[in-house]
Formats: C-alpha cells, structure tokens, sequence
C-alpha cells in the first residue's frame, strides 16, 4: 500500500508505544560541534566523521546555532571557497529545541511544522544531543 501527499497511514503502521517515549530514547551520546569562525570545510570534514547531517554551532554560552549538510552543499554549489568562507555566514540562528522528555511523536511534528530535519534535545537549559528527523522515522515505523 502506497499513501499518497496528505493520505493518513493505517494505525497499525505506526509503533505507539514508541510515539510517546522520551526523545531521549532514541537520542544518540554526544554530538558534534564547531565553532562560528571554523571554515566550512571544517563543518563537511565534521560531518563525514561523524556520518551525521548536522554539527551545533558552539559559543561559551552554549550553541548559538546550527549547520546541516545542505547548508554545506548548498554552498559548495554556489561555489564558495569552504577554506574561506566562514560556519557564521551560513549557520541557522533560529535553534529548534526539544525537551529530552517530551515525545518522540511531538517532536516529529514540532520538526514537520518548524520546517527542520534536526532538532537540539535539552535537559532543562543544557543541550545534551541531536535528534534527526531519520531518527523520529526509525522510531515511529520500527
């Protein structure tokens, strides 16, 4: 069965049980960072050690921001030097955040309405790892 744009999937297709575990769960230990003035490069040499799709963008008062692998590739597309070219001129500023307890489900549709593919988990005002919309998906389809 194919659900098409807008086509609500049977029940039975989704694991609730896990929709309403802690995001938590499914979170990965640690996360990787960079700083505002690391190149771009910096960011794509972080991204494919890590195989991950989004580095934090770091500050001593904690991240301050977020760079994903299409910031990275939409970049290099547009040519930039990525030695130059600085992790402050293409980093999203507006962080999307989860509480590590909230839902796994509510935090899919935070995602899905705020328009991201990552979101910054946090244990009270101390960011503790990164959740991928991937991860969301692997939870609620297992």
């Amino acid at each position: 069965m194919t659900a098409s744009a807008g086509e609500q999937l049977p029940d039975d297709l989704l694991d609730a049980a896990a929709a309403r575990q802690p995001i938590h769960t499914i979170m990965g230990t640690g996360f990787a960072t960079v700083e505002q003035h690391d190149s771009v490069r910096d960011v794509a040499r972080e991204l494919s050690a890590n195989d991950i799709g989004a580095v934090l963008v770091s500050s001593p008062v904690g991240p301050v921001g977020i760079v994903s692998e299409r910031d990275v590739v939409t970049v290099a597309a547009l040519g930039v030097d990525l030695d130059a070219e600085q992790v402050k001129t293409l980093m999203s500023v507006d962080l999307v955040t989860a509480s590590a307890t909230d839902p796994i489900a509510v935090v899919g549709r935070q995602m899905v309405r705020a328009g991201v593919r990552h979101v910054a988990v946090r244990d009270g005002h101390k960011v503790i790892g990164v959740v991928s919309m991937r991860d969301v998906l692997d939870a609620l389809l297992a």
